[in-house]
C-alpha cells in the first residue's frame, strides 16, 4: 500500500462516490466510505491510500489533526442538532417529524419557556429522551470546525438532545452482565441516532458533538455515516465519537467513546512523523473501539488482540485481505485505556 497526495475534483453524494487527481497526474474514483474524519469537497488536498492494484482504499486530510481534550461543561446534553427551521408548534407536525425514530411511536410532551426554550419529552414504555431547542444560531466560536466545508451556516435553531441522564460507560459500570445493549433494535444508541436522523433530515444543517470535543459535523455527513439504522447489523459508531492527537502529537487517542457505552483508547508514539506509524495507530484505535461496540463490552486488561495492515473499520465491522499486520495490548488503570503495540 503506498500514499500520495490528491485533490478531490468532485463528489457526487447519489452515487456515495467521487473524483481524485493524484499529484503524479492521474484521475481516478473513490467511494466516499473510505474518507475519514472529514467531508470530501471539491478543491480540498487530500491524502489517498492506494491498494497494489491502485484502487483508492483510505482519503484523509495531509496531516493527521490534532486537538486538546474537552475542557470540562455544564451542557449535559450528548449533541446539538443544528436546524434550519424551528421544530413544528403543532403536536401532529412533531410525531410526523419523528416518524424514523421507530415504533412504537413515542408519547410527546411538549413544555415552553419564558427564556426561549422548548422542551420536548419524548418516553417510551421503558426510556425517555429529552429535546431542548434554542431559538438563534448556535455559537461555533469555541468549536472543533476542522470538518465543515467553507461557508458552513449553523441555522437559525439549535435543538439539544439528552438521550439518558447517565452515560451507557457508566451504566454498564453500575449494571454488569445486566446493561442492555444500546445498539439494540430499543437500545439508545439506535433511537438516538434515527432521532438525530430525523432532525436532520427536514431542515438540518449539522450536529455539535459535545462529549467528542465539541467536533461539528455537516448534516450530509453524519447521515452518511449513520447509514442503514434499520439493519440490525450496524453500528454507526463513527457517527458519535472523535479521534486525534494530543497537541504534542505524542498520542493518538479517541474522545467521546462513553456515549457509546465504551471506553476511550490510547497510543502512544514513538515517531509522530512517521506517517505510517501514525496510520497504524489509527487504525488500532478505530478496531478497539469497533470491539467494544459490536461485541457489547469493555475491553480487558491485559487482552491482546491483531489489526491487519489494511483493515478498514466502519458500521459494519472491520474488513482486511492482509494476513499481516500488528499485536496489541490493552491496559487498564489510566484515564484513558492503552493500546501497547508487540
Amino acid at each position: 500500500m503506498r500514499s500520495l497526495g490528491a485533490h478531490v475534483l468532485s463528489v457526487d453524494t447519489s452515487t456515495g462516490s467521487g473524483a481524485l487527481r493524484l499529484t503524479d497526474g492521474t484521475l481516478t474514483s473513490f467511494a466516499l466510505d473510505c474518507a475519514t474524519g472529514f467531508v470530501p469537497v471539491p478543491g480540498l488536498a487530500v491524502v489517498a491510500q492506494l491498494d497494489t492494484d491502485g484502487a483508492v482504499v483510505r482519503v484523509h486530510p495531509p496531516a493527521h489533526p490534532s486537538k486538546p481534550d474537552a475542557l470540562p461543561s455544564a451542557d449535559v446534553s450528548w449533541v446539538t442538532v443544528l436546524r434550519e427551521v424551528p421544530l413544528p408548534e403543532e403536536a401532529a407536525a412533531l410525531q410526523a417529524l419523528l416518524e424514523g425514530v421507530g415504533t412504537p411511536r413515542p408519547r410527546l410532551t411538549v413544555s415552553p419557556s419564558a427564556s426561549g426554550r422548548r422542551s420536548v419529552e419524548l418516553v417510551w414504555p421503558l426510556a425517555h429522551m429529552l429535546l431542548s431547542e434554542t431559538a438563534g444560531p448556535y455559537p461555533l466560536e469555541s468549536t472543533d470546525r476542522r470538518a465543515l466545508s467553507p461557508g458552513f451556516s449553523a441555522g437559525s435553531h439549535a435543538v439539544a438532545l439528552l438521550p439518558a441522564a447517565v452515560d451507557p460507560a457508566e451504566e454498564r459500570r453500575l449494571l454488569g452482565a445486566g446493561f442492555s445493549d444500546p445498539w439494540g433494535d430499543q437500545g439508545t444508541l439506535r433511537r438516538a441516532s434515527r432521532l438525530v436522523r430525523a432532525l436532520l433530515a427536514s431542515g438540518g444543517r449539522g450536529i455539535v458533538l459535545h462529549r467528542a470535543g465539541q467536533l461539528v459535523l455537516e448534516g450530509e455527513d453524519v447521515l452518511r455515516r449513520l447509514g442503514d439504522l434499520e439493519n440490525p447489523d450496524v453500528r454507526p459508531f463513527g457517527a458519535w465519537m472523535d479521534w486525534a492527537l494530543t497537541p504534542d502529537r505524542r498520542a493518538y487517542r479517541t474522545l467521546g467513546m462513553a456515549t457509546l457505552g465504551g471506553e476511550d483508547v490510547e497510543i502512544a508514539l514513538s515517531n509522530p512523523d512517521a506517517e505510517v506509524e501514525v496510520d497504524s495507530a489509527e487504525s488500532a484505535l478505530l478496531f478497539a473501539c469497533m470491539l467494544q461496540v459490536r461485541e457489547n463490552r469493555f475491553l480487558a486488561d491485559g487482552e491482546l488482540f491483531h489489526v491487519p495492515k489494511d483493515v478498514r473499520v466502519g458500521a459494519r465491522g472491520a474488513s482486511a485481505t492482509s494476513r499481516t499486520g500488528y499485536r496489541y495490548l490493552a491496559h487498564r488503570g489510566h484515564a484513558r485505556v492503552q493500546l501497547v503495540r508487540g
